[in-house]
């Protein structure tokens, strides 16, 4: 029963191999990564030949250190599962690599646009089924413009590319950025994707799943917009433009206030933790990002019952 979320680690080996030190150590049976799971590129103008290192580089830190990290881990420990989504940092021609490593390993879901079984909650419900829930994990990957310029993992929040308040409406982002699949441009938005999720999320290889939000885990790389989840550094005025302290999804959190998930889990907004809050409640629904301290070489993680999501701790561990 004992669960724990982390997001942002962004290719720090020394924090994946306290992650898992911890799991040993808490015998953490279901582990969420929401997010930026590999080395950030440092994208710093529009050069083609630098996504491509960048996606050569963090192939080889899926293929070189984190797949036999967790390959090493699940070997002893096949009760714990891990669940994680890509994040607007990671990018997206290297999915099928880690979708591969899905297939050939039982312990690792990555649920970018799935929905899968939470295994742990499965079997317990078999012998207890008057008081374990059918719980599933969903991911949904996509942030609104504005986190880089990398573009794989970003949409407008909808059709008429509204940014949220203190953002230049003007702005078209896309002629400034680049991505590295080209191929992967989105003709949807998040809106769009949003309004009937169960029908944007695929089962895999998984039965078919009944895809019910009240009974689903959710992953998002974006927090809900305007909430302790989003704080980023005030940034002040460009211009006459009031740059915004909140950077989170509008539609994600439109779709919390509409569809009341059983648990949403987070990213994105490193800062957040210190400025605003790890968790906050929408309506039932409660809503986490455990921020990030990659930089400090801080874990830094949410830990939590799955049946009862509203019983967290806050913890931060230096690796060292």
């Amino acid at each position: 029963m004992h669960a724990v979320a982390v997001s942002d680690l962004h290719g720090n080996l020394k924090l994946y191999a306290l992650l898992l030190r911890i799991a040993e150590t808490w015998r953490v049976s279901s582990l969420f990564i929401t997010g930026d799971l590999a080395p950030p590129g440092g994208l710093r103008s529009i050069d083609p030949e630098g996504a491509a290192e960048i996606v050569i580089r963090q192939r080889d830190f899926y293929r070189r250190e984190l797949i036999p990290l967790l390959e090493s881990f699940f070997h002893g420990h096949r009760h714990t599962h891990v669940y994680a989504i890509l994040g607007n940092d990671d990018c997206a021609a290297n999915e099928e690599l880690l979708l591969q490593f899905d297939r050939d390993c039982a312990n690792f879901h990555l649920v970018d646009g799935r929905v899968v079984p939470l295994r742990e909650s499965h079997q317990m419900h078999s012998m207890f089924p008057d008081e374990i829930p059918l719980l599933h994990v969903a991911g949904y990957p996509f942030v609104p413009p504005g986190a880089g310029l990398l573009m794989d993992w970003v949409k407008f929040e909808n059709r008429l590319k509204l940014r949220p308040p203190g953002v230049d409406p003007c702005a078209d982002p896309s002629p400034a950025t680049l991505r590295a699949a080209p191929d992967a441009r989105p003709t949807t938005t998040i809106a769009g994707d949003l309004a009937d999720l169960g029908q944007c999320l695929d089962s895999g290889s998984d039965a078919p799943v009944d895809y019910a939000p009240e009974r689903t885990i959710h992953l998002f790389h974006s927090p809900p917009y305007d909430t302790p989840l989003d704080w980023v550094p005030p940034a002040g005025h460009y211009e006459f433009l009031s740059l915004p302290d909140h950077v989170g999804s509008v539609e994600i959190r439109r779709f919390i206030e509409r569809t009341q998930p059983y648990l949403v889990l987070s990213g994105h907004c490193h800062e957040s933790v210190v400025l605003g809050d790890y968790k906050t409640t929408i309506g039932r629904t409660v809503c986490v990002n455990p921020g990030s301290q990659t930089h400090l070489d801080v874990l830094s993680l949410v830990q939590f019952d799955v049946y009862r999501p509203s019983r967290m701790k806050q913890f931060f561990i230096h690796a060292d």
